[in-house]
């Protein structure tokens, strides 16, 4: 525990470089580059229309594991579930109703998002997943069934997306945009 304990400290204390973003990922650090504005899009957009008594975060750190705090694209959770700390720099993942990722271009990123995440995300319990992938266009939203997720719906950019309980909202999808077609994976 002291090990894992001192890797915390010092991902909290890294002086991450502008342009850069870390997170701790099975107990290694993983440092990517900012992602540019068209991976930013869906997160935004559910920043600026997740409706009450729901929040939408960006951005947010989760506590999956002491060894796992990725950096969601966006955390929807109930208002009053916010923690009331503002220095805690990691929020429970047992508030999140839905986590949304939204892939990159890199082949470990893909999988990072497509199946990592899910499974760790699924075990921590979050209801929803919610996977933007501008590399084709397409939005996966799956539901936690037992402890994996099952794909109840998926789309194309443009086509709403129907949130199931407990959200009971619907995103739209007409301001994102794919990655330009010369996007190096």
């Amino acid at each position: 525990m002291a090990k894992s304990n001192a890797l915390i400290e010092m991902w909290h204390e890294l002086e991450v470089p502008d342009g850069l973003h870390v997170e701790l990922l099975d107990g290694e650090l993983v440092m990517q580059a900012n992602p540019g504005h068209i991976h930013d899009l869906p997160g935004r957009s559910l920043v600026r229309h997740t409706p009450e008594p729901f929040e939408a975060w960006s951005e947010r750190g989760l506590l999956v594991a002491d060894d796992y705090r990725p950096r969601a694209d966006a955390v929807i959770i109930r208002g009053d579930d916010r923690p009331a700390d503002d220095a805690c720099a990691d929020w429970p993942a047992q508030i999140a109703l839905a986590v949304v990722e939204t892939v990159s271009t890199t082949r470990t990123a893909i999988k990072r998002d497509y199946e990592d995440k899910r499974e760790r995300y699924a075990g921590v319990g979050i209801p929803v997943y919610l996977i933007v992938d501008p590399n084709d266009a397409t939005w996966h939203l799956l539901r936690l069934d037992g402890r994996c997720y099952v794909e109840t719906d998926k789309g194309i950019f443009g086509q709403p997306i129907a949130l199931p309980d407990p959200l009971g909202f619907t995103v739209e999808t007409r301001s994102w945009h794919p990655y330009p077609a010369d996007t190096a994976r």
